[in-house]
């Protein structure tokens, strides 16, 4: 005869296990070069490799990337949220839906390199005023209309562009931005402090969580970096992967 306390402990280890595992995720992720994945000689950037951390706990989960090399917030409004919108809005009713964004680091070289160049005749003041305005809003559109998929939200927090290697040595920043002068150096650390702001303060508004990736040393150090000195390699995109995991898994 079997015992009682038997069955019930073998119910207990059978729910358990049925209960191991959470929905699926529909995981959306959007930005330039740094969710494109540039630099990772092993292929894919970070999102493929946190695909495969959830998989571990939300079997079935699926990635749309819709990353862009060299891509700004404006290009982001202009060609990834239909598609991002489309990709949430078309998952399965089981599942999660969680949309990443990592926008900023082509809306600041492009204010050193050339907008407050060409478009303000060095005019920083006015510039740097209008570029923040502009990504602001641009933020604001963003997770708005994300949000309203019913998606949870992620955002991430911009490093400080002005230590990485690629702005920190004077051969690398001129073979990369070739109007991106001395000068420009503290000017993007300071813009990068409103941009960050920008990001909380409209992260805050709309009920998205930032993810902090100004606090890393991913993008100074060779060990986590490509040659180029602006992109992480392999070793830097899993490390990317796993502060989003860790973000998305509290």
């Amino acid at each position: 005869m079997i015992r009682r306390s038997a069955i019930r402990v073998a119910l207990a280890v059978t729910l358990a296990a049925v209960g191991s595992h959470a929905e699926p995720i529909a995981l959306v992720t959007l930005g330039d070069s740094l969710t494109q994945g540039d630099g990772d000689e092993a292929g894919g950037g970070y999102p493929p490799k946190l695909l495969e951390r959830l998989k571990t706990d939300h079997p079935g989960s699926t990635l749309e990337n819709l990353g862009q090399s060299g891509w700004t917030s404006d290009d982001l409004i202009n060609t990834q949220l239909e598609p991002a919108l489309a990709a949430l809005r078309a998952a399965p009713a089981g599942a999660k839906k969680i949309a990443l964004v990592w926008i900023g680091s082509n809306d600041l070289f492009g204010l050193y390199n050339w907008s407050c160049d060409e478009d303000y005749a060095n005019d920083f003041a006015a510039c740097e005023r209008d570029g923040l305005r502009s990504f602001e809003a641009n933020i604001a559109k963003i997770i708005g209309s994300l949000h309203a998929t019913g998606a949870k939200l992620f955002v991430a927090i911009l490093d400080d562009q002005s230590k990485r290697p690629v702005i920190t040595d004077e051969a690398l920043r001129s073979a990369s931005f070739d109007k991106f002068s001395a000068g420009d150096v503290p000017r993007m650390a300071a813009q990068l402090v409103r941009y960050n702001d920008a990001i909380r303060e409209q992260a805050a508004r709309q009920g998205a969580t930032t993810v902090d990736f100004l606090h890393t040393t991913i993008f100074e150090k060779a060990a986590t970096l490509s040659e180029d000195g602006n992109h992480p390699n392999a070793a830097g995109y899993r490390e990317i992967a796993r502060i989003w995991h860790e973000a998305i898994s509290q």
